[in-house]
């Protein structure tokens, strides 16, 4: 990610975290939309199979996708990235039996490997190079992962669009990722209006059973 892009995002995300404080509007969520999109990540694998696993989430906010599994009854060994310190530093105060650390994967190098990355809405925002930065992180991401991705967007088949907001092409990130990535993957487009989640597996066996 350029400067300019970095400074943006990072000012985009304070202006709005001073105004709501930690809440899901603070990261341009609704509550129930942050919620379901939760559940979209979720279905990633069956509970059976996240309960005890690694997970990476990538843009991690203030980490409450933790929580949410949490609930649930799920306990994972949870790490959060984001390129915000003043989402991490709230992440940390939260959750402190988690890992959190500030990374901008363009110039960090990402440690270790996970079962499963999450990436809920990181590049919705509409600045410069945002597909690129896009490929350019699923690729780096998947190298880490032992299982499988999730990766939640807004969908370019949006009929009323948002200047503010960035809208991807849900076939031309198949088309990616099959070339990529993993020829194991599958997409959601039916459940979250104007979103789509695309699941991407380190090989077949990985893939949940209906």
């Amino acid at each position: 990610m350029d400067p300019y892009s970095k400074d943006q995002l990072l000012s985009f995300y304070n202006f709005h975290l001073k105004q709501f404080g930690d809440r899901p509007e603070a990261l341009r969520w609704t509550p129930q939309g942050q919620i379901r999109r939760y559940h979209m990540l979720a279905d990633i694998a069956p509970p059976d199979e996240l309960r005890n696993a690694s997970i990476l989430d990538y843009g991690c906010g203030t980490g409450d996708f933790y929580r949410f599994l949490k609930r649930r009854g799920i306990t994972v060994k949870y790490t959060g990235v984001d390129i915000n310190p003043n989402f991490i530093e709230l992440a940390k105060q939260k959750y402190p039996e988690c890992t959190f650390r500030v990374m901008d994967i363009s110039e960090d190098e990402l440690e270790g490997y996970y079962d499963y990355i999450v990436i809920c809405g990181v590049f919705n925002l509409n600045v410069p190079g945002v597909d690129n930065d896009l490929r350019n992180a699923l690729v780096k991401l998947f190298r880490h992962c032992n299982k499988g991705l999730a990766l939640s967007a807004l969908s370019s088949h949006t009929p009323i669009k948002d200047h503010e907001l960035h809208y991807t092409s849900p076939e031309d990130l198949i088309q990616f990722s099959l070339e990529n990535l993993s020829p194991y993957l599958s997409l959601r487009h039916d459940r979250i209006p104007n979103d789509f989640t695309l699941y991407v597996y380190a090989g077949l066996n990985e893939i949940p059973l209906p």
